[in-house]
């Protein structure tokens, strides 16, 4: 694969990830915190590093907060 389009297809893969962030963001509400967002995205699909990107967290953080919402029952396994 050429560097153009290699460049390209990384210009895209940048576009598509902030519209789904804008998606995303818009089943938030302004008083989420952080834990909620994550239990948000978990449900509806998102891997741990897609989902530290989008709350501005570290991928340990949220497999910890994960943790922590399956103990309380939030999420299920």
């Amino acid at each position: 694969m050429s560097d153009e389009t290699i460049n390209l297809l990384r210009s895209i893969d940048n576009r598509l990830k902030e519209l789904l962030r804008l998606e995303v963001e818009s089943h938030f509400d302004d008083g989420d915190t952080k834990k909620q967002r994550i239990a948000k995205l978990y449900k509806m699909g998102f891997d741990n590093a897609e989902m530290a990107e989008i709350v501005n967290s570290s991928e340990g953080s949220v497999r910890g907060t994960i943790s922590t919402l399956r103990k309380e029952g939030v999420i299920d396994e």
